[in-house]
């Protein structure tokens, strides 16, 4: 429709679906990436690494209509020197992107504005109730007691909080005094700031963003 504000896109799925569907992950990435993703010691933790970089820039390139191998990503902290923290667009510095990865899951997120997304994996561990009480406000700890899955319903509230602090919107020391709507129970809303959640059996997700949001999972 005329005059409607196009969404942006978010992309995720487990980390062997994303790297077949990126190819050769050499042509994407910088060497300072393909340096860090080397340092990791773990074979899992690098795929998960060379997967989520390389997801963002598929993300970003059909956003924009360019191919991803021409999308350059950075990443910097402000406080360091060290190629780590928000990422962004060498080639659309006024595109929002942003990255993630959990243990066999990634996932990236382009909009035309900021944007933040966070995965997070089940185990199949119990809640960890001091983790908990650490990060959730006195509504979020009583909606996780009274979940049947209150580990699952906890990881739900975690990405939404990790996604609002990859935007700005917040801090993670802070965490427990951001009150957010109850998954399932509320709009998920925040402050104008729209909350895209999916989930299945092995993960959970959500994208933070002031304009509308698509998702595509993955394999």
């Amino acid at each position: 429709m005329a005059g409607t504000a196009p969404a942006g896109l978010a992309l995720a799925g487990p980390t062997g679906a994303v790297l077949a569907e990126a190819g050769d992950v050499r042509e994407l990435l910088t060497r300072t990436e393909l340096d860090r993703a080397g340092a990791l010691r773990s074979a899992g933790d690098r795929d998960d690494f060379l997967a989520a970089h390389a997801l963002v820039r598929l993300c970003a390139g059909r956003l924009l209509g360019r191919p991803a191998q021409s999308l350059t990503v950075v990443q910097s902290c402000g406080s360091c020197d060290r190629p780590h923290g928000r990422p962004r667009l060498v080639e659309a510095p006024g595109t929002g992107v942003s990255l993630a990865h959990a243990r066999g899951w990634v996932a990236a997120a382009a909009a035309h504005g900021p944007v933040g997304v966070d995965v997070e994996t089940l185990d199949g561990h119990p809640l960890d109730q001091r983790v908990a009480e650490a990060v959730c406000s006195e509504k979020e700890l009583a909606a996780l007691r009274a979940d049947d899955d209150p580990q699952r319903a906890f990881l739900r509230q975690w990405v939404r909080k990790e996604s609002l602090v990859k935007v700005g919107a917040a801090t993670l020391d802070a965490a427990a005094g951001l009150d957010l709507p109850v998954y399932g129970q509320e709009p998920p809303r925040w402050r104008g700031w729209r909350l895209l959640d999916w989930g299945g059996e092995r993960a959970v997700g959500c994208v933070a963003a002031r304009e509308e949001m698509r998702l595509r999972l993955l394999g």
